[in-house]
């Protein structure tokens, strides 16, 4: 049966690519509610067209207030025993892109675009597993539920409100993660502070991409300097960044490129925006000196905040400053950090908001989710493990992952794949991409694995 499914996922792959490519076409970045879309428009939009598509795979669909779309495989005298829970939102675009960031474009055997490994190629892939099942005429003894939601990437209040509604299945599965099995996920603060400056130099500074991420680029307005100036604090910067100048009416713009990465894994990245601090700081611009202090360009764990927390299970804490707005001599910061299970969230986001005060920074919004752990010593960690042993022909090991996932505020789910352990697809960064043989790969774990628990 296993030889049977694999090469029926094969014969289907091009089916795959294509359902995928409609909905990476969706630019599904969340944006300001609307009256039924609680997302705007373009998550709307999404939901309806993962809703089709799992009516035409086969499935019962309901929608809950465009906050998230229930799709059942199985027959209603059965219980639900699985959920797969996949969201279908995406972060904004930001830069760098070499291929069309709201399409899905094939090179090399890899489909890249926004959304290919977070969410919606595992979303899509994940459903052409019960889609096996049935056209294999594989029976299950208990059924499976798709819940698909519109605000992931924006705090995951949409799973918060189908809860309200009806209770998540006891065992939950999300492709939003890395495989082996997540069982850990670090906790989260994200702190957001402003204050006003005095400074006559520096008129802008512009970082505006989403605070679970490392910013590729930055840009700064500066005045009163000479370009030669300019020049030599950049020629003794050791950061493996680019800076780019351009004189514009007397002022000298100054763009840091530097490299994406997710929030939750800095040290992938080379952030925009510190390193420009860096450079505005050898300039000897007061803000930048300040911040400086706090955000070295190197430094990932939080040391000069005293929150350099680790553990034995999930590692050192990371912390990034990932978000700025400077204009008219007022400043506003968002800073993103992953902390480890054994500490809460006070633990961290104190310290942090003690820190920024210090410095004359008034905290306008600070909020996170403390840290998920699911004890591996269950029949259904035992099922998933089977599942991607039969598969994958290794033994399944527990993990931790950085981010959150979509079951980090669920009782007892974990995460199961896409990526593998060490990966970087591009998540949340330029040329975000999934291998297509990836996407037959996930979607056969998934069917082994809804045959362990539910068959």
């Amino acid at each position: 049966m296993k030889k049977k499914i694999e090469e029926y996922l094969n014969s289907n792959l091009d089916n795959i690519v294509s359902d995928l490519k409609g909905l990476m076409q969706i630019n599904s970045v969340c944006s300001e509610p609307m009256p039924g879309m609680p997302y705007g428009e373009g998550s709307a939009k999404a939901l309806e067209y993962i809703k089709q598509l799992s009516e035409r795979l086969g499935l019962k669909t309901r929608t809950f207030q465009n906050y998230a779309v229930t799709a059942d495989y199985g027959t209603p005298d059965k219980e639900v025993a699985l959920g797969i829970l996949a969201h279908v939102d995406v972060v904004p675009e930001g830069d760098g892109w070499t291929y069309p960031c709201f399409d899905l474009t094939i090179d090399n055997g890899r489909a890249y675009g926004r959304g290919a490994i977070d969410d919606k190629g595992p979303a899509v892939a994940s459903l052409y597993a019960v889609k096996a099942l049935n056209d294999l005429g594989i029976e299950l003894k208990k059924n499976v539920r798709y819940i698909f939601g519109g605000g992931e990437e924006i705090g995951c209040n949409d799973i918060e409100y189908y809860q309200e509604q009806e209770a998540l299945p006891d065992m939950l599965l999300t492709p939003d993660g890395e495989f082996p099995i997540v069982n850990a996920e670090k906790g989260i603060v994200q702190v957001f502070a402003q204050k006003d400056i005095a400074s006559s130099k520096l008129k802008e500074l512009k970082c505006l991409g989403a605070v679970n991420a490392v910013p590729a680029k930055a840009t700064a307005r500066i005045t009163g300097f000479l370009m030669d100036d300019v020049l030599d604090a950049i020629e003794k910067m050791t950061y493996p960044t680019e800076f780019k100048l351009q004189q514009d009416n007397g002022d000298i713009v100054i763009t840091s490129i530097g490299k994406a990465a997710h929030g939750s894994r800095p040290h992938l990245g080379m952030n925009a925006l510190t390193a420009l601090l860096g450079l505005l700081n050898a300039l000897d611009i007061e803000i930048a000196t300040e911040l400086c202090t706090l955000f070295a360009y190197d430094e990932y764990n939080g040391k000069s905040f005293g929150v350099d927390f680790s553990d034995e299970v999930s590692g050192e804490l990371s912390l990034a400053l990932t978000v700025c707005d400077l204009e008219n001599n007022h400043i506003k910061i968002g800073l993103d950090s992953r902390f480890p299970i054994s500490k809460t969230y006070d633990d961290v986001s104190k310290p942090i908001i003690a820190k920024l005060e210090a410095i004359g920074f008034e905290i306008y919004d600070s909020h996170g989710m403390e840290a998920h752990y699911v004890d591996e010593n269950s029949e259904f960690i035992s099922a998933v493990k089977r599942a991607y042993k039969e598969i994958i022909g290794e033994e399944a090991k527990c993990i931790c992952e950085t981010g959150a996932t979509y079951v980090h505020n669920t009782p007892s789910g974990v995460a199961f794949g896409p990526e593998m352990s060490g990966e970087n697809n591009g998540m949340h960064s330029a040329n975000e991409s999934i291998a297509l043989d990836r996407l037959v790969l996930l979607a056969r774990v998934y069917a082994q694995a809804i045959i362990e628990i539910c068959g």
